[in-house]
């Protein structure tokens, strides 16, 4: 009895992370959103992100400069648990500058990322995944 307990053990085990481990990057262009004030908070079509590079999502936004703050993050159409990224820690990664990357946990309830653009343009918002923390740059797009 004993011996079949342990065996059904290893099976649910392995029926459960089976499907978790994969043998690849996760593909965030299919679900991944730019989401924040200046959509709402929806997860429109226009703000999907796309990839670029291995690891590395992108998405533009044209924001104006009236010295006040936007919010956003990324998240998938639901806020699922493990698509829904703000920042890290408040002190170092909340604010955002031009080109300068900032830690996001992807975990996020109300972490929002805080950018004043320094002038009204169209940014490229990053989703960098190459390391063992996800981060979060913005530059001015071309």
């Amino acid at each position: 009895m004993n011996k079949k307990l342990v065996t059904l053990a290893l099976a649910s085990i392995l029926a459960v992370t089976g499907c978790a481990t994969t043998s690849g990057e996760r593909d965030y262009s299919k679900s991944l959103y730019l989401r924040g004030q200046f959509a709402w908070w929806d997860a429109l079509p226009e703000y999907k992100v796309k990839k670029v590079d291995a690891g590395l999502y992108r998405t533009e936004v044209e924001l104006k400069a009236d010295g006040q703050p936007y919010e956003f993050k990324f998240g998938d159409a639901n806020w699922s648990a493990g698509t829904n990224c703000g920042y890290l820690s408040e002190e170092k990664d909340k604010v955002v500058t031009l080109g300068q990357p900032v830690k996001a946990n992807c975990s996020a309830v109300f972490e929002n990322f805080r950018f004043t653009p320094p002038e009204t343009a169209v940014y490229g918002i990053y989703f960098d995944v190459t390391g063992e923390v996800p981060e979060v740059y913005i530059e001015k797009a071309e």
